[in-house]
């Protein structure tokens, strides 16, 4: 039998392989994009940004929502300001749609671990709870917060917060091999940042596992096996073959990149305690075996 899910933000890079995945697990997927598209075999797209796209949408099995604006471009007041509508936006709006229609969809939520401090030397799991302590972390709760509405409906909500995603498909990785590419590549900072990653395969498979056993609340989307900036510059460059040699400052980091800067030169050790708990298999537990499968396409 045929299931629809619904994604918001399907252009990106998680969406893009979400709409692969469940295409193979027979979704038929509706992508709500703000230009126009034309349909494809098991794609719809409705443009969202015009009136009345309520009225196009499909009674669905399972309603995931990433659309946000980009964190990859340079932190200035503005930006930081469309970062955070564009979240509470697109999550208020399905909220909404919700409501009007009365549908009760498995809601996933993206989220991000940015929610967590940044440190070296503590753990963090799904059980510790923080306030807001930068703007990340800001944008993160407020984001997650907006969901409680939805929970408050009787609709099943999951918050999936997902760690550094690898890919050479786009993200950070491809910027990350970047220097590794030119031979350049090496520490940034003192190298002792953590680095929570999750290959996508592993994060698309993770977003089917909680839906089909229909689990809901915080989920930490990383590999159990998280890693330093150092020990993932060394897989990074015995994966594609190049040297891992030289160091980048942390006031250089600081200067080139601003306030965005602390998603590189600081980290968080953040664990999938309650996927694992739950008994979901990580094809891509350590940094090696996911940089070596990513880079052997």
């Amino acid at each position: 039998m045929i299931k629809t899910a619904v994604i918001s933000g399907g252009s990106g890079l998680v969406g893009k392989a979400l709409t692969k995945k469940l295409i193979a697990d027979d979704f038929h997927v509706v992508i709500l994009s703000r230009s126009y598209h034309d349909n494809e075999e098991n794609i719809s797209y409705i443009n969202w940004d015009k009136e009345g796209w309520e009225q196009q949408m499909p009674k669905a099995d399972l309603l995931i929502n990433l659309a946000g604006a980009s964190l990859n471009k340079r932190w200035t007041k503005e930006y930081k300001k469309e970062i955070l509508k564009s979240r509470l936006g697109s999550t208020k709006k399905l909220r909404y749609y919700l409501e009007q229609s009365g549908d009760k969809p498995y809601f996933v939520n993206a989220s991000a671990v940015g929610y967590y401090p940044t440190t070296k030397h503590l753990t963090f799991t799904e059980r510790d709870v923080f306030t807001p302590h930068n703007f990340l972390s800001e944008v993160v709760c407020r984001w997650e917060n907006e969901t409680n509405a939805i929970k408050e409906m009787g609709i099943e909500v999951a918050c999936c917060r997902f760690g550094v995603i690898l890919s050479n498909e786009g993200g950070a990785l491809p910027v990350m091999a970047k220097p590794y590419q030119f031979g350049i590549g090496g520490n940034i900072a003192d190298g002792r940042q953590v680095l929570s990653w999750i290959h996508i395969d592993d994060l698309t498979k993770a977003v089917l596992y909680i839906y089909e056993h229909r689990l809901t609340g915080i989920f930490n989307f990383t590999a159990p096996v998280p890693a330093t900036q150092s020990d993932f510059g060394r897989a990074l460059g015995k994966a594609i073959h190049r040297p891992h040699w030289t160091a980048v400052p942390r006031p250089v980091m600081n200067a080139v990149l601003g306030d965005q800067a602390v998603m590189v030169t600081e980290g968080q050790r953040v664990l999938p305690e309650r996927l694992l708990t739950e008994g979901f298999t990580f094809d891509y537990p350590e940094i090696q075996s996911a940089l070596n499968e990513i880079y052997s396409k």
